[in-house]
């Protein structure tokens, strides 16, 4: 019986697949980037729930809410019609990564991939490969500091010239930032400035100003790489698909062909398990 009824499903997908010249596989994934502009208290998790109610930025994404168009991929009719889906605005089939993180009360710039390799490449300091030679990728963010400084001011010299020691537990000192301005004072006891770093460790910039006896009363990032500010993506929740030039100049990384996702894997089940094979292979997630 199960023979009999495997035989007859490939049967109907083989003849399906003449009728209509539909392939049985999908093209496979190229690196498809987001830039969303992560509202507060959102949390950058997968984890489907969160012990204070909060939603999640995948979770976001997914609604289509934010969507703010293809930005030039595809064609010009494309570009006027809105998607019925994540899966058509994007062509992602896969799993979605953060590239790095922001804490829930941190607003502003986060990338989104399918490439787990272009994620790998961003967040580890120290990778080299053919892809990616090693170039850091620098963030600006602007921050809203308790306390009145100046460009001058020695705490802010220290940041600039020696680092700041957050911790052990935290990784250490941290590099020089390489650019730390003053804004302006809106009050006798706070600051506004922007700074960019490098680095990624752990809420960095909030432990770096605690470290020196300050602290941080708003954070948002402001941009990414070279290019990639908030000016495309302005509200809190919008997003856009980057162009693959955008990718290459903001991230030193050319996108790719990522992998083959066959329609029946997404469905849960492969071609072994179509041919009467009972292994299965697991699903990859990118």
């Amino acid at each position: 019986m199960l023979v009999r009824c495997s035989s007859t499903i490939l049967l109907f997908l083989t003849v399906k697949s003449r009728a209509y010249s539909k392939p049985l596989y999908s093209p496979p994934e190229r690196t498809v980037v987001l830039l969303y502009h992560k509202p507060i208290n959102v949390v950058t998790t997968h984890a489907a729930n969160d012990v204070k109610g909060r939603m999640n930025v995948y979770d976001d994404v997914l609604s289509m809410k934010g969507f703010s168009g293809w930005n030039h991929v595809g064609k010009s009719a494309d570009r006027e019609r809105t998607p019925a889906s994540f899966a058509e605005a994007t062509q992602i089939r896969s799993k979605l990564h953060a590239i790095g993180r922001l804490d829930a009360e941190t607003t502003g710039l986060l990338l989104l991939t399918n490439d787990g390799g272009l994620v790998h490449h961003v967040t580890n300091k120290d990778s080299v490969s053919h892809q990616h030679h090693g170039n850091p990728v620098f963030k600006t963010y602007e921050a809203l500091v308790m306390g009145f400084y100046d460009n001058h001011s020695p705490l802010l010299e220290k940041m600039r010239t020696q680092g700041v020691n957050i911790g052990d537990k935290y990784g250490g000192t941290t590099r020089p930032v390489d650019e730390l301005i003053v804004k302006t004072n809106p009050t006798l006891k706070s600051t506004l400035v922007s700074l960019t770093i490098c680095e990624g460790k752990n809420r960095q910039i909030r432990r770096m100003f605690h470290a020196l006896g300050s602290g941080v009363i708003r954070l948002c990032r402001t941009q990414i790489g070279r290019s990639l500010t908030l000016s495309s993506v302005p509200m809190a929740g919008q997003w856009r698909i980057l162009t693959e030039k955008e990718v290459e100049t903001a991230l030193d990384w050319r996108p790719r062909y990522i992998g083959e996702v066959s329609a029946l894997s997404r469905a849960g089940k492969t071609t072994k398990a179509v041919t009467g094979t009972s292994r299965r292979r697991k699903r990859s997630n990118f």
